[in-house]
């Protein structure tokens, strides 16, 4: 029976921690070398290749299905693989390499040199938040009298300055003619910060809603990305953003998992 030549990090712990006998060991926050291999590997060779470096890492399988295939299905070549090699043959490229759409991209377009107008108006108009004491207050889905879904409508409709929105899937329609009446009606500057992987999701509700780019007046969408994990090899992938938060005048946030 082959064994591992050592154990991981993670089975290491998990044994600690299931035999009663051993001491309570100080919390490690170092590295583990085993989780980084076993990622590259799953980043180069797919599943298999994932399962292998476990084996000889003697590393439990730390991620789970809907996570493996996240990194399988977003996984993208290095910058370099798309070049001309000297022999003449060009290096593959990945039909998700979101390089077709940056994350920083601006919907409608414009050009990353200039300041986009949120960020000038929040420079240079007054702060009222800095002169006020601050309070918070929690509401709960089970609450029927304090609908989340409501909340969020009556902050959209109370904002006359500016509104900032961060979603990671936005496709509520009812939501989305809220912000439409905010900016085209009032004039307040909108400015949409989506997840990257699902903007395909907001333009498919634009698409169905016949809501066309001249309709986005004071509206700026912005896409972003998580964390950028990067293999050895320069394969790499991008991980999700899952916040969640409206920040309304300057002076109201609101922030949670509702979506």
């Amino acid at each position: 029976m082959n064994r591992s030549r050592h154990m991981g990090k993670i089975r290491r712990r998990l044994e600690e921690v299931k035999n009663s006998s051993f001491r309570l060991a100080k919390l490690d926050f170092n590295h583990n070398e085993s989780v980084r291999l076993a990622t590259d590997a799953l980043l180069d060779g797919g599943v298999q290749s994932y399962f292998k470096a476990l084996e000889e890492e003697g590393e439990v399988d730390f991620l789970s299905s809907v996570e493996t295939q996240y990194i399988e299905k977003n996984a993208r070549e290095p910058y370099y693989s798309n070049e001309t090699h000297a022999d003449g043959e060009t290096g593959s490229r990945q039909n998700n390499d979101t390089r077709s759409l940056p994350s920083g991209t601006y919907f409608p377009l414009v050009s990353e040199a200039s300041e986009p107008a949120l960020l000038h108006t929040w420079n240079v108009a007054k702060k009222p938040y800095l002169e006020e004491k601050s309070s918070a207050t929690v509401y709960f889905q089970t609450e029927k009298n304090s609908n989340i879904r409501d909340l969020i409508r009556r902050c959209i409709n109370k904002t006359s300055q500016v509104l900032a929105i961060l979603m990671d899937v936005f496709t509520d329609a009812e939501i989305f003619c809220d912000v439409l009446e905010a900016a085209n009606k009032r004039r307040v500057f909108v400015y949409l910060l989506l997840d990257h992987c699902h903007l395909k999701l907001f333009l498919e509700m634009c698409d169905k809603l016949k809501v066309a780019e001249e309709h986005f007046k004071n509206i700026s969408v912005r896409t972003v990305t998580g964390e950028i994990y990067c293999a050895k090899s320069g394969r790499k992938f991008s991980g999700q953003i899952q916040e969640k938060f409206i920040i309304s005048d300057w002076r109201y946030v609101l922030s949670g998992s509702y979506r």
